[in-house]
C-alpha cells in the first residue's frame, strides 16, 4: 500500500564537500610496468593476469565523430562479457569513488564509448554497463597482478548473502556498430537512496562487444553528483489536497550545488515526462542552495486539469532540470533531478475499495469485507446498500464501526452490497465524511439463473424464456422460439430454445438476457445441452452459443469450433483475449452435447515452494474435462448485452448460432468434475 506523505517536515540542509569524484576518467595516466607491452591504467582495478591483459591502453580511433579522443583510451578485449545482463564477467575496469554522503541524492555518469577501431568493424550489437556498488568495509580491491579480482564476483546474493559488495544501481547503453560509424556520447543517472552514509562506493565500466569483431572502447568518463533532490512528493506517495475541492498542492525540491541558477519543473501524466510539453516553470531563478516550493495553484496546461484543478486518482510524474551559467547570461544545462510520481487522492478522511468485490459463500458459513483507507479517518460504520439504517454488532455482524467486516450464518437474505463511510471532525467541529469508492457483494453459492425453455411468456419487451430461478429472462429476438412439444424423439426432456440461422438464409434468431448481472460472478458455472445443425463447417465455427460482453474488445463467451472439434471459450478484457479449448468429440445435427464452463480462483505450490493462485478455465464436454487454460474473472466485464446464439461482434465471420440450446443453468462458483459428471 503507498504510504501518506506528511505535508510539513523538518528539513536541515547540511555542509557538501565534493565527496564522490573519479581519477583517471580520460585514461591519460598510465605507466610501464615490465611485465606486457601495453601501458597499465593508473588508479583502475581491472581483470588480468601477471602475463596477460585483458584491456588495451591507447588512442580510441574512430572516423569522424562529435567527440574527440585523442590519447587514452581503455579498450575492452574480445574476450569481454557476451551477456548484457550479467554486469560482464571479463572486460571491465573500476575504481572507488569515495565515501557516500546521504545529502547527494544520485550521480550522473558520462562517458565517450565505440568500436576500438571502427574501419575493421563489423556491423553488429555492442554496448557498456556502469555499476555503482557499496562496499561493507572489508573489501580491498586488487591491481591485475596475479589473478582476477572483480568486485562484482563480491556482490551479495540470495545464496550467499555473506558478500561484502551490495548493488546500488546501475545503467546500460546498447547500439548497433557499423563501419564508419561515430563514438556515441552517454549520460546515465543512478539513484543513490538506496545507499548508507559512511560507506565506500566504487564505479564499475563493463563492456558488451555482442557480435561485434573489434574491441568495445570507452574514454572520457566525468562523475558528479546531482545535487538536485525532487523530495515532496516522495516516488510513489499518496498525496493528499490541503482541502477537499481541490487535489493541489506544493512541489518541494531542494538544490544544494551552488553553482545552479536556475530550474525547470517538469510536470506531467505520461511517465516519460517529454520535453517541453511537460515544463511547468521555466528557468526558475535559483539565487542561493536551499529548498524551493512549485504552488500548484494556477495556470497548469490544461491536459493535466480537470475543471481547473490535478484530477482525482491520477498519477502524475514530475522531476528537475538544473541549469548552471554559461559565464555570460544564459544557462548551461547540468543534471536532473530523480524523476519521481505520485497519485492525488481526496483530502479527509478517504476509503478505498471494499474487498474482495465479489465474495461467494455456502450457506451458513460466514464472511468478511476489507477496507483501504488513507488519511485522517477516524471512525468507520458499515452500510448494507439499499438499508438505511447502519449495522449493528451482534449475532449478524462484528467489526462495524472497524475497517473489517464480518457477517456471519451468511444466507440469501443476506446478499447485496456491502459499503462503509468515514469520518474525520476538523478544527474540533467540522465534520466530514466519505464513504467507500466500491462496494463488496456478497452472494450465496447456489445455481442463480435456469432457463429450462419448457414455456414462453411475454410482457411489454417481448416473448421469453423465463428464467424460473433468477427472474433475468431471456427475450426472443429475430424469429428464435421455443419448442414445447418437440417431435423430435432425441430431444432432451420437455422443449428447447430453437435458433435456425443456417447459411444462405437470413441469420436473425437469437436470445437477449436483458439483465445485465447475469454472469457478473467471480467464480462461475454455465453449463447448457446443445444440439448444433448442419452447418457450413467454415463459416459456422465461431458462432456463440453464448456471448457476453460490451463491444469487440470486451467480451466473454463460449463456441463450437466446429471445423476442428473443439470447443472453444475465451474472456478479453481491453484486446487481451485468454481462450480455454475443450476436445469433443462434438457431432452436427445428429447429436446433444453437455458442454461446461467452469472459472475460479485454484491455488497450487510452484517450483519454489510458494502458494501460486491463478484464475483458471475449464471446459467439459459430456461430463470429460477436455481442456484448461488461465482466464479472467467473468466479473471483471461489464454486461450491458447478454446474448444466446448471437456475437457481441457483428462482422460476418461470426454468424448466429444454428442448432438447438436447453437446460441452460448459470451457478455463481465453479462446480467440481464429480458434479458435472
Amino acid at each position: 500500500m503507498r504510504r501518506i506523505i506528511c505535508i510539513l517536515m523538518c528539513l536541515c540542509m547540511t555542509s557538501m564537500a565534493l565527496s564522490l569524484s573519479i581519477t583517471n576518467g580520460d585514461f591519460e595516466i598510465y605507466y610501464e610496468n615490465g611485465k606486457t607491452t601495453n601501458a597499465e591504467i593508473a588508479h583502475w582495478f581491472d581483470y588480468g593476469s601477471v602475463d596477460l591483459k585483458y584491456y588495451y591502453q591507447g588512442p580510441f580511433q574512430y572516423k569522424g565523430g562529435p567527440v574527440s579522443i585523442a590519447t587514452g583510451g581503455c579498450m575492452f578485449s574480445g574476450v569481454e562479457a557476451n551477456s548484457n545482463e550479467d554486469g560482464g564477467n571479463h572486460a571491465y575496469v573500476y575504481q572507488s569513488i569515495g565515501i557516500y554522503e546521504p545529502n547527494i541524492p544520485a550521480v550522473d555518469i558520462e562517458l565517450d564509448w565505440g568500436v576500438a577501431d571502427l574501419s575493421l568493424a563489423t556491423s553488429g550489437e555492442m554496448g557498456v554497463t556502469v555499476m555503482i556498488l557499496e562496499s561493507d568495509g572489508t573489501f580491498e580491491p586488487n591491481e591485475w597482478e596475479g589473478a582476477a579480482h572483480d568486485i562484482y564476483g563480491f556482490v551479495k546474493t540470495e545464496e550467499k548473502p555473506d558478500l561484502p559488495i551490495t548493488e546500488i544501481g546501475r545503467g546500460n547503453a546498447f547500439g548497433y556498430a557499423e563501419k564508419g560509424a561515430t563514438a556515441k556520447h552517454e549520460r546515465f543517472q543512478i539513484d543513490l537512496s538506496s545507499a548508507t552514509p559512511g560507506k565506500e562506493l566504487f564505479l564499475r565500466v563493463n563492456g558488451y562487444k555482442g557480435n561485434v569483431t573489434p574491441w568495445v572502447g570507452i574514454d572520457n568518463i566525468k562523475l558528479s553528483p546531482a545535487y538536485v533532490l525532487n523530495q515532496l512528493p516522495e516516488n510513489g506517495d499518496v498525496y493528499v489536497s490541503e482541502d477537499r475541492t481541490s487535489a493541489e498542492n506544493d512541489l518541494v525540491f531542494k538544490v544544494t550545488d551552488p553553482v545552479i541558477i536556475a530550474v525547470d519543473v517538469l510536470l506531467s501524466t505520461d511517465p516519460n515526462l517529454p520535453y517541453p510539453d511537460s515544463v511547468i516553470e521555466t528557468k526558475l531563478d535559483i539565487p542561493t542552495a536551499g529548498e524551493y516550493t512549485i504552488d500548484l495553484e494556477g495556470s497548469l496546461p490544461a491536459h493535466l486539469l480537470d475543471d481547473g484543478h490535478l484530477k482525482w486518482d491520477q498519477d502524475y510524474y514530475w522531476k528537475v532540470l538544473a541549469y548552471e551559467s554559461d559565464g555570460g547570461t544564459g544557462y548551461t544545462y547540468k543534471y536532473t533531478g530523480l524523476a519521481t510520481s505520485f497519485t492525488t487522492i481526496q483530502y479527509g478522511p478517504y476509503l478505498g475499495d471494499v474487498t474482495p468485490n465479489i465474495q461467494g459463500v455456502w450457506s451458513g458459513e460466514e464472511a468478511v469485507f476489507s477496507l483501504e483507507y488513507y488519511n485522517k479517518t477516524e471512525t468507520f460504520q458499515w452500510y448494507k446498500e439499499g438499508v438505511s439504517e447502519p449495522l449493528e454488532n451482534g449475532a449478524k455482524y462484528a467489526g462495524v464501526d472497524s475497517n473489517s467486516l464480518t457477517i456471519y450464518d451468511c444466507q440469501t437474505a443476506d446478499e447485496g452490497i456491502y459499503y462503509c463511510k468515514g469520518t474525520y471532525t476538523e478544527a474540533g467541529s467540522i465534520v466530514v465524511e466519505a464513504q467507500s469508492t466500491a462496494g463488496g457483494e456478497l452472494a450465496i453459492k447456489e445455481l442463480k439463473s435456469y432457463y429450462p425453455f419448457e414455456s414462453t411468456e411475454s410482457d411489454a419487451q417481448g416473448t421469453y424464456a423465463p428464467d424460473v430461478v433468477g427472474g433475468k429472462h431471456a427475450y426472443l429476438m429475430g424469429g428464435a422460439s421455443v419448442v414445447t412439444n418437440p417431435e423430435d424423439p432425441n430431444s432432451l426432456i420437455g422443449g428447447f430454445l430453437s435458433l435456425v440461422n443456417p447459411r444462405g438464409g437470413t441469420h436473425t434468431q437469437y436470445a437477449e438476457i436483458a439483465d445485465v448481472s447475469v454472469a457478473h460472478h467471480k467464480d462461475i458455472t454455465i453449463s447448457c445441452w446443445v444440439k448444433p445443425g448442419i452447418l457450413d463447417l467454415d463459416y459456422e465455427r465461431y458462432a456463440r452459443i453464448f456471448d457476453f460482453g460490451t463491444d469487440n474488445q470486451n467480451y466473454f463467451y463460449l463456441t463450437l469450433l466446429h471445423r476442428t472439434n473443439t470447443a472453444r471459450s475465451a474472456i478479453n478484457l481491453d484486446n487481451g483475449e485468454r481462450e480455454t479449448d475443450g476436445v469433443g468429440p462434438i457431432g452436427y445435427g445428429t447429436q446433444w452435447l453437455y458442454v461446461v464452463l467452469t472459472i475460479e480462483d485454484v491455488t497450487e505450490m510452484n517450483d519454489e515452494g510458494e502458494e501460486e493462485t491463478t484464475t483458471t478455465g475449464k471446459i467439459y464436454i459430456n461430463g470429460e474435462h477436455g481442456g484448461e487454460s488461465e482466464v479472467r474473472h467473468p466479473s471483471e466485464i461489464e454486461k450491458p448485452l447478454n446474448y444466446l446464439g448471437k456475437a457481441i461482434s457483428t462482422a460476418e465471420s461470426y454468424p448466429n448460432f444454428n442448432g438447438l440450446i436447453d437446460e441452460l443453468k448459470i451457478y455463481n462458483y465453479a462446480q467440481t468434475a464429480e458434479e458435472i459428471a
